[in-house]
């Protein structure tokens, strides 16, 4: 199956909204969540680098962080906790 990269912000916006709260997650929390992302992947989509820290531990935040056929769009060294997900 062929998935097609995301390209724009527009589908990134529209693929971070895809994934859900985790039950018993903070509504809030998630939203920064997804709003970091965000941000990530305008950092990336610009060709530039994102320079905020990405101290997280949900294994839905790395995801966010991938194209949807699992490419990272960061490196995993970059990211605190990453191994820990």
């Amino acid at each position: 199956m062929n998935i097609a990269p995301i390209q724009n912000i527009d589908a990134a916006r529209e693929y971070i909204a895809n994934f859900s709260c985790p039950e018993g997650f903070s509504v809030f929390a998630w939203r920064q969540l997804q709003q970091t992302a965000l941000a990530v992947w305008h950092a990336y989509l610009s060709g530039s680098h994102y320079r905020g820290s990405l101290h997280f531990c949900r294994p839905e935040f790395y995801r966010m962080l991938q194209q949807p056929d699992g490419r990272p769009i960061v490196q995993g060294v970059g990211i605190r906790g990453y191994m820990a997900a």
